[in-house]
């Protein structure tokens, strides 16, 4: 089966294969409405994230040791018990708490841009801000950024494609030198070392598990986020506007991106069991990939899905997931973009975005987004 890279705009594939539904390669079945891939995400049960089990004895091993199969990639009850822990360290409250910093990251980035007048958004903007908000909340020196961007690359570009053992080796190795059981820092690696329910602790490598799971999720798919928007709104200069006039409605904005270019257009299970779906046969052992992208684009969902309204009553896109594994990052992305858009909007007028190559568009199976967008500005006060 032809499937479009992320290299391309996949929507016009989409909307053909919706007509389709549910499609079999092999072993291995596409699903592409939004009610089937919302009835897969809810049954955990059927559908399984544990894809280390189908690993080999050695590798499940290897990986294992170094690093506990992050939340991501794990079903209940361990799921439940992981997510619970990591919740209480991890709450709206202190997320809220990081308002300000992300503000003065955000406006400090902005203004040193603005002095370009043309720049590219993903260096000067929406790469390094959330990798640097990432790293003050794991503890970790701004010095060692560009490890840490090299790190996230790699693991983004391998989803989908199987584990990198090497960079995830990298990693755990740091993050297990950084773990201090005795610490009183605020760091969310502290914090994670310290936090107990019912006098259960994570280990080492769940802790290690769940940083490198941060790093990749809460900085890859919003440099996206905030990029997407960005480039959303330099087809929309009407909606700039007024955003430029009001910028309440940021929040808008940034939601309806989510849907209509989500910085995550696909995650996959894989069927513990036979299950029979619309007519269709699913087989024990069966890969089965979701498009979120498509989902998002759904006609018996969303009202005119091709067109971007920040203003449609219905919000119910599935950018972040739905049911047990919904994004636990998905606050921090909104805020981020939510304040990047407002501070942006506060001191540019209106803009422009060279149209990306090809080549400027992430290479991954699962991500949606720029490594370059060139942008024009014009300044508030000229």
């Amino acid at each position: 089966m032809y499937i479009p890279s992320y290299k391309e705009e996949p929507f016009e594939w989409y909307k053909s294969m919706r007509e389709r539904r549910i499609v079999r390669d092999g072993n291995t079945v596409h699903l592409f409405k939004y009610n089937d891939i919302v009835s897969v995400l809810s049954n955990y049960n059927v559908f399984s994230s544990q894809f280390r089990d189908l690993l080999g004895d050695s590798i499940k091993s290897e990986l294992d040791n170094r690093a506990a199969p992050s939340i991501l990639i794990l079903d209940p009850p361990r799921h439940t018990e992981l997510r619970s822990l990591v919740s209480s360290a991890f709450t709206p409250k202190k997320i809220e708490s990081y308002s300000n910093y992300i503000r003065e990251l955000a406006s400090k980035m902005i203004e040193n841009a603005l002095s370009k007048r043309r720049f590219d958004v993903v260096s000067e903007i929406s790469y390094p801000l959330p990798v640097t908000v990432i790293s003050n909340m794991l503890g970790v020196p701004e010095s060692d950024l560009k490890k840490f961007k090299m790190w996230s690359d790699a693991l983004a570009t391998s989803l989908g494609r199987g584990p990198d053992i090497k960079t995830q080796s990298e990693m755990s190795q740091y993050f297990l030198k950084m773990i201090d059981r005795n610490s009183n820092r605020d760091d969310l690696i502290s914090r994670l070392s310290r936090v107990s329910i019912e006098n259960k602790m994570l280990t080492d490598q769940e802790i290690t598990g769940f940083s490198i799971l941060l790093l990749v999720a809460g900085n890859e798919t919003t440099t996206n986020l905030i990029t997407n928007v960005i480039i959303t709104l330099s087809e929309h200069p009407d909606i700039y506007e007024m955003l430029v006039n009001d910028n309440k409605i940021a929040g808008d904005i940034v939601e309806e991106t989510l849907r209509f270019r989500s910085p995550v257009q696909s995650t996959r299970r894989y069927a513990k069991s036979d299950i029979k779906m619309n007519n269709f046969d699913i087989y024990k052992n069966d890969f089965v990939f979701l498009y979120l992208g498509s989902a998002n684009r759904d006609e018996e969902i969303f009202k005119n899905p091709d067109v971007f309204d920040p203003f449609r009553e219905n919000k119910r896109h599935l950018a972040f997931g739905n049911g047990i594994h919904f994004c636990l990052g998905a606050p921090l992305a909104r805020l981020e973009a939510r304040i990047v858009l407002e501070e942006f909007s506060k001191r540019i007028k209106s803009f422009t975005v060279e149209r990306p190559l090809p080549d400027d568009r992430i290479d991954s199976d699962i991500m949606y987004g720029y490594r370059k967008a060139i942008v024009n500005i014009k300044k508030i006060n000229e």
